[in-house]
This record gives structure tokens, sequence and C-alpha cells, in this order.
């Protein structure tokens, strides 16, 4: 019999008071077999995660959650048979999973996994013969909570974020609340043909795309939903849950060359971008770049080469005849001035005479190199797989990244990423095309140790980077770095996060101090693009140590939670975002403040509680130099200058039971970024901190607020008896290695 909608509230209330593996559920739900499928059945992964219900007659499913208060229901539109519950755990966790089947056009399995203690959902729908892409919908939805903000990313170029209507793509959706729950639902599986369908309001289901003419039998599609309470937080959650379920190794923020080290870009923006001295030629101007720093006493970690050097088409991405020269100023000559589609991956010998090889030992830094759509006029198509604009065939892959290992190239990057997939018709009509692009490239590239980064990718690229260990960084907003672009980049910056995959801002100019700040914070690569002798080397010092060590924080800087209320409800308020360093159990954190437009509002305020902050805090803001103190759980106000896209930013420190609030290293922005604060120890009386030096690197000015008045154990100390800040001078040691100091309370 099936479980009339009069006995459904009684259900809930039952399915909500059993736990995992308490008594309750021994009684109540065992008694439920296979042999009772035609009864509704019932399933809680515990306290702090979903519960799940399903009507076998109906074929209705519900997902619920307490706190907050959560209840999605859908439905497979035909009866349920060999309903089943079990348990088990899977690489997100232990879970229970409620099973069933179902013919509708076909047979298919369906199941849903609610993990225990967590509010993570996981959907599997699988054809056991042939399937029609629209039968595949699941989770499909006819009802969900109301009355809460849309929010996700565009199908389009950086992937922009969206609020209100809901792009029908291969994308997160987030809905969200002024109580600031949330719930983030999205493809888990098959994203580059993934499609959500709806608006979030009366419907709402997880499928493929429409194109899809053919799938393989026993095709299965995933889907996930997680409900929590923060948007920062279940955001967190959700990536969390895509990156183990596909066993990707999340990489840290210092993993590479591009991770680690301060570099030089000549992608757009860049002054050597399709551009160089004359006198010199292409290659003389960039192998001057490292000796021009080392003047100053700076060791840059690596150069970026963009599309200039190797041989193109004059066959724009429209494949029209468009993209002869991209500098007319320059020659004209060879291939290398050409816009056009890839012809082939070598350098032009107008530009490296002998390949890109000898160009690296000359140069003597690891190389990052750029690459675009492969020309439909490329020899590769009679060499190699390539369908439309992408090489799907691994040996490609196999030869591209040999190619890149013998020429000192460390890093990978594949641009141009919406013009494949949109160019490329069969990715988005044949479930393997997709696939074969992405995961050949990544697993050539890895079996070769060179680490990847994507450019101009849709949402469906950002989700396929849970994926892939070594996809380490990728672009999160448009060309050239800008203000302009800041709230772009730091919104996309939390999707690229949640997935393991470190932001990137593009280049910029060394000498512009905000985009230098946003960068730094970002905790992914920094870099910069000035012609020689136009560095700026106060602001690259803010950066990194002078042997090229960046020093960032742990995280990305990320959008507030009342940053997606504001924007939501559409107030005039200008942008905050945040991230931190941790050392044990004190954490420092940097606060970012910008308009985004001439006509934002200037006031601002926030409580370093939402930051994670406990007890007394002090703010300081390094660029005036101004501090407080107060209550963690206390608002903290200022306002903004008056310009299009004024900012400003904050270190907000802890105090300790000792009286100190350290802010770490006075001449960088990450100030106690754990490459040069490598330690932090409090207790009641005294705080000891582990300094961390570079070969060749400058004395280091530590500085902080104190209650009472202090002593360090080493160093020249300074106190203001009239602000409570102090400064202690380091001396550089004549070697690497670390120096540590002990302040006191006298």
């Amino acid at each position: 019999m099936n479980i009339s909608e009069k006995h459904a509230p009684r259900l809930k209330r039952l399915v909500h008071g059993v736990g995992l593996y308490g008594a309750a559920a021994g009684l109540c739900l065992v008694l439920w077999s296979a042999a009772s499928a035609a009864l509704a059945m019932g399933a809680s992964s515990g306290s702090g995660g979903a519960s799940v219900e399903v009507d076998a007659g109906s074929g209705r499913y519900v997902i619920s959650k307490d706190q907050p208060d959560l209840r999605f229901v859908g439905s497979v539109g035909a009866p349920l048979t060999d309903v089943r519950r079990g348990d088990g755990q899977d690489a997100i966790g232990r879970y229970r999973e409620t099973s069933f089947a179902w013919t509708h056009d076909g047979r298919y399995l369906g199941s849903i996994r609610a993990y225990e203690g967590s509010p993570v959902v996981l959907f599997t729908v699988q054809a056991v013969g042939k399937a029609r892409a629209a039968d595949m919908r699941f989770p499909d939805f006819s009802r969900m909570p109301g009355a809460m903000h849309h929010y996700s990313f565009r199908d389009s170029v950086f992937s922009p974020p969206v609020f209100g209507k809901l792009p029908q793509t291969s994308t997160p959706w987030l809905f969200f609340d002024g109580k600031d729950d949330a719930y983030v639902v999205s493809p888990a599986s098959q994203f580059i043909v993934s499609k959500m369908f709806g608006d979030g309001e009366k419907s709402m289901a997880v499928g493929l795309n429409p194109e899809l003419h053919q799938l393989p039998a026993h095709f299965k599609h995933k889907a996930i939903l997680v409900m929590g309470h923060g948007i920062g937080r279940t955001w967190k959650q959700w990536g969390q849950a895509l990156v183990r379920l596909h066993h990707k190794q999340v990489p840290s923020n210092h993993a590479d060359d591009i991770l680690k080290y301060y570099g030089y870009w000549t992608d757009n923006g860049a002054d050597y971008y399709y551009n160089y001295d004359t006198e010199k030629g292409y290659a003389g101007t960039l192998e001057a770049i490292p000796g021009e720093y080392a003047r100053h006493g700076f060791k840059l970690g690596y150069m970026q080469l963009d599309s200039w050097w190797y041989k193109k088409s004059i066959y724009g991405v429209d494949g029209k005849p468009n993209a002869g020269h991209k500098n007319r100023r320059l020659s004209t000559k060879g291939t290398w001035n050409r816009y056009g589609g890839l012809m082939e991956y070598r350098a032009d010998p107008l530009v490296f005479a002998h390949g890109v090889a000898p160009f690296q030992k000359q140069l003597g830094l690891p190389l990052v190199t750029h690459n675009r759509w492969i020309d439909p006029r490329s020899p590769y198509h009679k060499k190699y797989q390539v369908t439309g604009y992408a090489a799907t065939g691994m040996k490609f892959w196999r030869d591209m990244a040999d190619y890149l290992h013998d020429s000192g190239i460390v890093d990978y990057e594949q641009d141009w990423l919406n013009f494949i997939y949109s160019k490329t018709p069969r990715m988005a009509s044949d479930v393997s095309v997709g696939n074969d692009f992405a995961d050949h490239m990544a697993a050539a590239t890895k079996a070769r140790h060179i680490d990847m980064q994507y450019c101009m990718a849709t949402p469906r690229f950002f989700l396929q980077g849970a994926k892939y260990s070594n996809l380490t960084t990728i672009r999160t907003s448009d060309d050239r770095f800008e203000p302009k672009k800041w709230r772009h980049f730091i919104y996309t910056s939390q999707l690229a996060h949640a997935l393991g995959i470190w932001p990137w801002s593009d280049v910029f100019k060394s000498h512009e101090t905000g985009n230098m700040i946003v960068s730094v914070l970002s905790a992914g690569p920094v870099g910069t693009g000035d012609a020689l002798g136009r560095e700026d080397m106060a602001n690259i010092d803010k950066a990194a140590r002078p042997d090229g060590v960046l020093v960032k924080p742990d995280v990305p800087l990320m959008p507030l939670d009342s940053d997606y209320l504001h924007a939501a409800e559409h107030e005039d308020a200008p942008m905050l975002a945040a991230t931190y360093t941790q050392h044990g159990s004190i954490r420092t954190s940097y606060v970012f403040a910008f308009a985004p437009g001439k006509d934002t509002g200037r006031q601002f305020h926030f409580k370093p509680s939402t930051l994670g902050q406990q007890g007394q805090v002090v703010i300081y803001d390094p660029l005036t130099h101004a501090s407080r103190e107060l209550a963690a759980g206390d608002a903290f106000s200022s306002t903004l200058k008056h310009g299009q896209y004024a900012y400003t930013y904050y270190i907000v420190a802890p105090v300790q039971a000792n009286g100190i609030a350290f802010l770490g290293d006075a001449g960088k922005i990450a100030s106690t970024g754990k490459t040069r604060i490598k330690s932090m120890h409090a207790s009641s009386r005294s705080l000891t901190v582990e300094v961390g030096f570079g070969k060749s690197d400058h004395d280091v000015i530590l500085s902080g607020h104190y209650q009472k008045s202090i002593k360090a154990s080493r160093g020249q100390l300074k106190l203001d008896s009239d602000t409570h800040m102090f400064t202690l001078r380091l001396r550089a040691p004549s070697s690497a290695g670390t120096q540590t100091v002990t302040f006191t309370q006298t």
C-alpha cells in the first residue's frame, strides 16, 4: 500500500526522530525490508544530516533537514520497485542510502545517499539499457524552500557571478536567505554535458544536455545537494564533498612554482604582450628581465609566455580570416604575430631561433606557456584525434607533455575554453568528447609532473576541475587585472577555492597598489608585466621575499556572507572580502573593502566575530597606520574615500591573554603569511614568534599592539606609549633560515 498525504507529516516526524545507529532505527526502519517495497521508506543520516523519504507507489521522494529547516519534494514520475536501504562509506563519508528502480521508457536505477552528521545528499541515476537524456533528470524537485535569493555563475567566459535569474547550464545554484541559511545544488559528475533546469521556485532539476544523442549502456549521472547555515560555509562543504568524491588531492598554496614564487607575465595587459624592444628582439628582451630584477636584489621565480611565440593561423575563433596581425607596428613575417588558431605548438623561428628549450636554458627560469584552440587547418587533424577545436586523443597530449617537459615548462595554460566548447558541437552532444579532451590533458601532464591552469573557463570547466589534482590554478576574471574586475574576481574565486583550485587575478603593473593587495590576498599566483626599468620594487617587496617566495594568506580573498545579501537586495554598499592566516589557535584576518562603482555608498561595517575572531581584537589599517581595539562581537565602522574603486584594507589580530596583538611583518601585505611568520605560540605572559628568512633577505620589521609594557628576547624594540603600537627590527641572517623572538610582559 501507499502512505497517503495525510500520513506524511507523521512519517516525517518519525524519520526525524531516528538516529543513524540508534535503537529506534532498528525498531522503526529495519522492519521495512526490500520485500515491503510498496511502503514508504525513510532514512535519517543522524544529527546534523538530512532525512530521506520515498513513496514507492507514486515515485515521490522527500529530502529534509533540521537546522536549517529545509524541505525538498520530487518524483521520478513512476512507481518504484526494489526499494532498499543500507549503510556504507565512500570518499565523502559514512552514509545511509535509499536505492530503488523504476521504468519510464526504459529501466532506471536510482539512489539517494544522506551522509552521517553532514549536510550533504548525493543522488545517482543509472540507465540499465538505452536511455534518453531527458529521462535522466534526478533529482527533479517540484517543491523546494521558498523566499530565498538565487545566485549562480553565467555560462560565459570566466564564469561571472549572477544574482536572480538562474543560468540553465552546468553550474552550481546557490540559494540563501536573510537568516544566512543556504543550500547549493549542482551536478556531481559528467560536468561537461550536465545541465541545470528550472527556475528554483516551482521546479529545479539536475540533468543532461538535451543535445546528447546517445547515452552509453549503464550510463550514470550524479547530483549533489548541500544544506547549511552560512553562505561561505555551505560553499566550502559543497566543494569539499565534490573534491572528495573525485579523489582530488587539493594543492597547497605553494604547491608549484607558479604558486610559490613571484612571476613575470607576458599575457594581455603586459608591456611585452605581442611587443618587445626592437633593439633586443623578443628573446633578447625577455632574457634581460631576470637580470633587471636581480639588479634590485630580487629573484624572479618563473616566466609566462603567452600566445605570441607559437605558430598560428590568420583565422579567428569565428573562422574568419581576420587574425592576421596582432601588432601591426612589428614584423608581419612568420606566424608569431598572428592571432588565429593553433597550427603547430612550436616556436616561430623569428621569435626563438632555436626553439623554446634553448631559450629557457638561457633565461634560467622555469616557464609557464599558453595555448589556444586548434585551428581546423592545422596538420594536427591528420596526425592526431582532434574533434572540432579540441584535441581528444591521448597521443596528442602525451606528445604535448613530452614537449613541455623537454622545454623546461612546468605549467601548461589552456586558454579559450569557452570557445573550445562552443565551437566543438560534439562536446555538448557526446558524453566522451569533453572528458577525452580534459581527462587526457590532465593525465598526460600529470605523468610528466606538469601542472595546469585553465583560462576563459565557463562553469562546467570549473566543475570539471574537481577531478584533477594537477589543475592548480584558474583565471577568475577577465584579462588585464584592474579595479573594475575586483568584484567578479572575488566572487568567482569562491567557486575556484571550493573546488580545490587557486584563483589567478591575471597580469597587472607593479606600481598598482590596489591590484597588488588583491592579488596577494587571493593566495594564488602573483605576477606583473612591466617593461624593463618600470618595475616598482617597493610594491613587489610587499608581496614576496627577495628570493621570490610569495608571502600569502592561507585561503583566497572571498566575499563575506553580507556581500551576497547586499547584492541580492540591491543595497548600495561597499563590498567586503576577507581571508586569513592561521597559526595554531591564533588567526590573523585580512579585510579588503572597496566601492565597486562610482555611485556605491561609502559607509561600511563588519564584526570581527564574522571572521572567526573571539575576545578582544586590534584592527589596523596599513595604509593610514591607524589602529583600534574592540570586542570581536562589536561592529567596526568606517567610510571609504570618494572616487570610483576607492579601497582600503585591514589587518585584524586577536589580543592574546598576554595583552599582545601581533600584526606580523610590517613590510608585507599578508603580514603573518607562513613563509615569513613560521609559527606563533602564546602564553599568559609571553608570545613567541618564529620568523623565516630567505637567501639574501632584508631586515624584518615586526609590529603589533600591546596593552602592558613588553620586552623582546632579541632585536631592536620600540614602544609607542601614545598609540600602544610596537615595532621590532630583526637583522637578516647571512643565509636562509629562521630566527625566534619572544615578547614578554615586563
